[in-house]
């Protein structure tokens, strides 16, 4: 069944289709759906978020209320902040929505809880991967880690690991000084 093709009065119990008003109202809801069938496709959000622009994502964010969202982030940041808001909202203060808010603005990082290294009960680690955490970042996204993290979290520290391959040389050599004699008695040779 096609929103366009419905004929309204066919819906109705058989003891309304007499009626008169009804049959107009049905003939005016028939009007107005199909002059909104064309438009109606353009209202399907979730579809098109890869095509919405920077403003169109910042005003969804107000209207989804995802408050870790920042508005000077990257657009393919922006566009993943709304994809996934409901999921973070349904998760909020767990592990899970901490870790989803540091991929999703940084690409890489985990948290590591207190039972995991031996810390104080609910205090944690971020453990990340990007270098590009600096200070201007870092401040930015303690306040959206905030807002996203258990009010009773305690973070220790975030740890950035990076790796890479480098030659490595190790040399070793022995070198005698000198020798000493002990002897044991009265007379010292």
């Amino acid at each position: 069944m096609k929103l366009h093709d419905i004929a309204f009065l066919k819906l109705l119990p058989q003891f309304m289709r007499e009626d008169s008003g009804v049959k107009g109202l049905a003939k005016g809801i028939e009007i107005v759906v199909k002059k909104l069938d064309g438009s109606i496709k353009s209202l399907s959000t979730w579809d098109s978020i890869e095509k919405l622009g920077e403003a169109e994502l910042d005003e969804l964010a107000w209207e989804l209320n995802v408050f870790w969202y920042d508005k000077s982030a990257p657009l393919d940041v922006k566009r993943l902040l709304i994809r996934d808001a409901d999921l973070v909202h349904s998760r909020l203060g767990t592990k899970w929505a901490v870790e989803k808010i540091i991929t999703e603005y940084f690409g890489s990082g985990r948290v590591r809880e207190w039972f995991e290294y031996e810390g104080e009960p609910f205090h944690f680690k971020i453990i990340s991967g990007n270098p590009t955490i600096t200070n201007e970042k870092l401040l930015e996204f303690l306040g959206l880690l905030d807002k996203v993290k258990r009010q009773s979290a305690v973070l220790d520290g975030i740890y950035i690991t990076l790796t890479g391959e480098m030659n490595l040389y190790l040399a070793m050599g022995l070198h005698e000084a000198g020798t000493e004699r002990y002897s044991i008695g009265a007379n010292p040779v």
